[in-house]
């Protein structure tokens, strides 16, 4: 009972935070964090099982990331998200972890590289709520999510080599090279399998008996789970199983699903990722001041000086994952940039500005604190695991470091920097809206044309096409028309949607009104508000 009632404190934790980030603009992610610490302060706790918290949070996120991940963006950003994900990876690895083991020679080089490993993770949903999405380029955004996407599973599988290299005292690096390729493919192909069949039966589902949208929503929020224990089970990736099955539900399910389902799923979804989110940065906020009353224990098992000193190794290791980020990136896009130049393509160097903001944004975040925490407290001899606590404590700093230098840093690098040319999926987009305005003035004119005939109506008709048609055409001229005409199709569209929005708003009122009056039944209410809630919902739309 006393955990449900934690559960229960965290999760009123979560439901205020947005509203006390507003008011304080603290950006959310330190708020929660910061909530989270206050909960410590009144002996709240929860701990924090690694595996039950890979499962329980960081699956279903990363498979609602990739299912929404763009299609167009795959195949525009593939080659530089697999070098960020994985050749990062091996590098932050590799390089981390040699310059940890220089700095500190009390801890064996196998556990430098567990440390470097769980640093390796970046967490893209913490940028997004420390700085806003509407203020990274879209590019950038969607390098940083397809990078979160896979540098997750890189890392962990990463760690689990260093580990097993400091529990045995041996490391083989083809048997390592092997194992990888295992647990990755591996957990590719066991996601990619059960999602397949599974949208495959819901597909048929939907064919022979219809639609039910509560069941179909439920079933779908249960395959990232299935996938990372089926994974699991025969010791494969299933953080990469989530991810898989995710790309595939997205690319099998293309046809629209039915109104409702899609506004109840979409509904399911934010809830579900503001949630965990949420509660993922509470959680890590409860971990903090446990972790911080170890200091002086570690300080002592280390032999340091003072606690300082812990505190100049966070601040060295944050500036040396951040300066390995800035030259990988670097030594990315250039090499790109010779190749097209090579090629004959157009080309054009990355201004430092974005390598920068590409740095800062390679924030540490929950995953981090749970791969450190995963570590074995011993080794199969029974003896402590060497540096697991001074390990943690560095993970920790690290992660807040990150945070804060993401926090201050981005907002300055990011103030007056030019947007990157326009993606294709952003040309697909503007295409589309295109259209299918065309497409929809041409049904207009073919129903009106066919209810005219031999109707005494027909004027009528005609005036009601009209009106539906305008309000295409000034869709189109907010896409392809001149610079006025576009400013003005969209003062217009912009007027019009505030106008009905507040119609529907005054139906709503009176609703109200008529239900606390007795004049109208509460089912009946119920009926006319779903109505009315689907017509908002698609005016905010756009």
């Amino acid at each position: 009972m006393e955990q449900f009632a934690t559960v229960l404190i965290l999760l009123f934790a979560v439901s205020i935070s947005k509203a006390a980030a507003r008011l304080s603009r603290i950006p959310l992610p330190l708020l929660q964090i910061g909530l989270g610490v206050a909960l410590a302060a009144f002996h709240v706790h929860m701990p924090l099982d690694p595996g039950l918290f890979l499962v329980l949070f960081v699956a279903p996120l990363l498979y609602v990331d990739a299912n929404l991940f763009p299609r167009a963006e795959v195949r525009a950003l593939g080659k530089p998200i697999l070098e960020m994900a994985v050749g990062l990876v091996f590098f932050t690895v590799l390089g981390a972890g040699y310059f940890i083991d220089w700095m500190i020679p009390s801890m064996p080089l196998a556990a430098c590289f567990a440390l470097a490993a769980v640093l390796s993770p970046t967490d893209a949903v913490a940028v997004s709520g420390l700085i806003g999405l509407k203020r990274l380029p879209t590019r950038l955004l969607h390098l940083l999510e397809g990078e979160a996407l896979l540098n997750d599973a890189t890392g962990l599988v990463c760690l689990r080599f260093a580990v097993i290299a400091v529990l045995t005292g041996y490391f083989s690096p083809a048997g390592a090279s092997i194992s990888f390729l295992t647990v990755v493919l591996g957990g590719l192909a066991a996601g990619a399998f059960l999602s397949f069949i599974l949208m495959s039966v819901e597909k048929g589902v939907e064919r022979t008996i219809g639609a039910y949208p509560a069941a179909q929503i439920l079933r779908t929020l249960l395959l990232p789970f299935a996938s990372y224990l089926l994974a699991e089970h025969f010791k494969l990736s299933g953080i990469l199983a989530a991810v898989a099955a995710g790309f595939v539900a997205s690319w099998l399910l293309q046809e629209i699903p039915e109104v409702e389902t899609r506004i109840k799923s979409e509904a399911v979804t934010d809830l579900m990722q503001f949630t965990l989110n949420g509660l993922i940065f509470v959680l890590l906020g409860l971990q903090l001041q446990a972790i911080a009353k170890s200091i002086p224990s570690v300080v002592k098992q280390e032999n340091f000086a003072s606690a300082w000193v812990l505190g100049a190794f966070v601040l060295s290791i944050t500036l040396v994952v951040g300066a390995l980020r800035f030259l990988w990136t670097w030594f990315v896009l250039e090499w790109s940039f010779f190749r097209h130049k090579h090629e004959g393509g157009r080309a054009q160097h990355t201004p430092w500005r974005l390598l920068a903001a590409t740095m800062l944004a390679g924030v540490r975040g929950a995953i981090t604190l749970a791969a450190v925490l995963s570590i074995p407290l011993t080794r199969q001899d029974g003896t402590p695991f060497p540096g697991r606590d001074l390990a943690v404590l560095l993970a920790s700093g690290v992660i807040l470091f990150s945070m804060i230098a993401a926090a201050v840093g981005l907002p300055l690098v990011l103030k007056g920097l030019e947007e990157p040319p326009e993606s294709s999926a952003e040309a697909k987009f503007r295409n589309a809206r295109v259209l299918t305005a065309q497409a929809a003035i041409g049904r207009i004119e073919e129903v009106e044309h066919r209810l005219s005939q031999n109707s005494p109506y027909a004027d009528s008709y005609a005036s009601i096409a009209s009106r539906l048609m305008d309000y295409y055409r000034r869709r189109i001229e907010a896409f392809v028309g001149d610079q006025s005409s576009r400013i003005k199709a969209d003062r217009l569209r912009v007027a019009e949607r505030t106008i009905r929005l507040e119609a529907v708003r005054a139906e709503r009122k009176e609703i109200s009104r008529m239900l606390h009056n007795h004049e109208l039944e509460p089912g009946q209410a119920r009926a006319l508000l779903k109505k009315l809630d689907n017509t908002e919902a698609t005016l905010k739309g756009g």
